[in-house]
C-alpha cells in the first residue's frame, strides 16, 4: 500500500496555523507543501529505514506505506521548512522599512519569535531523526571501524 504526500500535509498543517495561508486553494497549498516535503525528505532519506526515493510525483504518494514515525518526521521537516520560509519573508519586509517603521509595525518583535520557533522545530526536527537512526539499533551487534573486535 501506499503513503500519500496529503497524509503527511495533514499532519504538518497542525502544527502551524497560518490563516492566510489555508485560504488558498488546495492545489497552491499543496504545491508549496510539496515542496517543502521533498526538503524534508531529503534531508531525512539518508537516515530512514524506508527508501523514500520510491514515490511517484504523478500520484503525490510514496510507493510504500510509511509508519507513523516516519510520518511524523517529515511533518516536521515541513513545518521546519514553512517556519524557514517564513523567517526569510519577515528578514526581507525588515531590509526594507527603516528600523523605526519596522518596530512600529511589528508588535513584539514578531521576527524574533519566528526564529526562536524555527530554531525549536528544527532541533525538534534533527533530534526526531537522530532518535529514529537509532530505533531498532543493538548497540552489542556493533563492530569497530575495520571490522576487528
Amino acid at each position: 500500500m501506499a503513503t500519500t504526500f496529503r497524509e503527511i500535509y495533514n499532519r504538518a498543517l497542525f502544527r502551524f496555523a497560518d490563516h492566510k495561508f489555508l485560504t488558498f486553494d488546495i492545489e497552491t497549498r499543496e504545491a508549496v507543501l510539496e515542496r517543502y516535503l521533498i526538503s524534508a525528505k531529503t534531508e531525512f532519506e539518508d537516515i530512514c529505514h524506508v527508501d523514500l526515493n520510491d514515490y511517484d510525483a504523478d500520484t503525490k504518494q510514496f510507493n510504500q506505506t510509511l509508519d507513523d514515525k516516519i510520518i511524523e518526521i517529515l511533518s516536521l521537516g515541513i513545518s521546519y521548512y514553512w517556519l524557514s520560509f517564513k523567517t526569510l519573508d519577515s528578514e526581507l519586509v525588515k531590509n526594507v522599512m527603516n528600523s523605526r517603521d519596522y518596530y512600529y509595525y511589528s508588535p513584539g518583535n514578531l521576527l524574533k519569535e519566528v526564529q526562536t520557533l524555527r530554531r525549536t522545530v528544527r532541533n525538534e526536527f534533527y533530534t526526531a531523526m537522530r532518535d529514529y537512526s537509532y530505533s531498532g539499533t543493538n548497540i552489542g551487534s556493533l563492530t569497530p571501524k575495520g571490522g576487528n573486535q
